[in-house]
């Protein structure tokens, strides 16, 4: 065979041949691409606590949208309001239940009761971004007055937030209320994150406002405007997450209107 008559044999073949790895999706070319093992860059499952970071588990002022990526998790935070001149403290734990239902507890230091209110309740997880476009669930807490008080409210909590690859928002729309319908309140919470393979940073913000006249001694003791937020970062460490959030807080007590500065930070960890 001549010289030129095997060089074209040869572009025909190779020709034919990029021809297929065209048509079936060049799978040959992908997998000569991807990272192998030994490069130390193959893709592995997130672990859970870096999971719950993305998911925005660990932010302080606002419920995910997300529920049951993971078995479990939790977190805890104490830090200073000085718009307040007092003590910060929350805690949370959450546990799936079944699918998409999980329990939810913990307690939050209230500086209008000045004690530890206990809050329990269950979140369900309604609308996926994959199909519908967003991540959404409902959640229903009751929170007690204290550790040995029945008096409490009933708190519903819609949750909606979308990821924009690294970049996720999320907002949070609450309706509160006692038995008595003597304290009811509204909250606006907002929180915008970025992310990467260990650091989650943005902001996390919260508004409560009371909704209409407060009686009895709610109208004396209950805030009628309390806002705080801030800037919030979050490193995934082996299996706990700290993190840290300060920034602006005000809030409005029997007329007075107080505004100062919220700094706190934290440690999560999930299963």
């Amino acid at each position: 065979m001549s010289t030129r008559h095997a060089t074209g044999h040869r572009m025909a073949t190779v020709s034919l041949g990029a021809l297929v790895l065209v048509v079936t999706g060049a799978p040959v070319v992908a997998r000569a691409q991807e990272p192998s093992p030994a490069d130390g860059a193959s893709v592995a499952a997130p672990s859970p606590t870096v999971q719950a970071m993305s998911d925005g588990s660990f932010a302080p002022l606002t419920i995910p949208a997300r529920v049951g990526s993971t078995a479990a998790f939790a977190w805890g935070l104490s830090g200073y309001d000085t718009s307040r001149k007092a003590g910060l403290f929350d805690a949370i734990a959450e546990v799936r239940l079944w699918g998409p239902i999980a329990l939810r507890g913990g307690a939050t230091y209230s500086n209008e009761s000045d004690r530890l209110r206990p809050n329990i309740g269950a979140r369900v997880q309604l609308l996926r971004q994959g199909a519908h476009g967003v991540d959404g669930s409902l959640s229903v807490f009751y929170k007690a007055e204290g550790f040995t008080e029945p008096e409490g409210e009933i708190e519903t909590t819609l949750a909606v937030a979308h990821a924009f690859d690294a970049l996720t928002v999320a907002g949070n729309l609450v309706y509160g209320q006692d038995p008595e319908g003597n304290e009811r309140d509204g909250e606006i919470r907002v929180n915008v994150s970025r992310r990467g393979a260990r650091l989650a940073y943005g902001v996390d913000a919260r508004a409560r406002f009371a909704l209409g006249t407060q009686h009895g001694r709610a109208a004396t003791s209950e805030a009628t405007l309390d806002a705080m937020g801030g800037p919030l970062v979050t490193y995934a460490l082996g299996p706990v997450a700290p993190f840290a959030e300060i920034g602006p807080s005000v809030f409005r007590l029997a007329g007075e209107t107080r505004a100062g500065v919220a700094a706190f930070g934290g440690l999560g960890t999930a299963f």
